[in-house]
């Protein structure tokens, strides 16, 4: 066998584990970036959603959310902020502190 057939073998067999290992790597690091999310998104905190008027910025209310996830409290203080614009504060502006 010529040197050259053995160097191109053995330059595809070289290809092919380091396509292995790529491929291993990027599994593994999106396993660790979901369990990441996922981790993060289920964790229950103590969350506080702030009202405030936007045109004069007077701070009106404050409505504390304990050991809750956080996409709850983000959905209670946007229906919060939907109630005070549906009524006596429609500049009212909701945020998660």
């Amino acid at each position: 066998m010529p040197a050259s057939d053995c160097a191109d073998i053995c330059t595809i067999k070289l290809i092919k584990q380091l396509n292995k290992n790529s491929m291993k790597k990027l599994f593994f690091s999106t396993a660790v970036a979901a369990v990441l999310t996922l981790s993060m998104s289920s964790c229950k905190k103590d969350y506080v959603c702030d009202c405030k008027d936007s045109t004069t910025s007077e701070q009106f209310e404050t409505t504390n959310y304990p050991n809750t996830k956080l996409i709850d409290a983000q959905k209670a203080c946007k229906d919060r902020q939907s109630v005070w614009q549906n009524t006596t504060k429609p500049s009212a502006v909701c945020t998660i502190l």
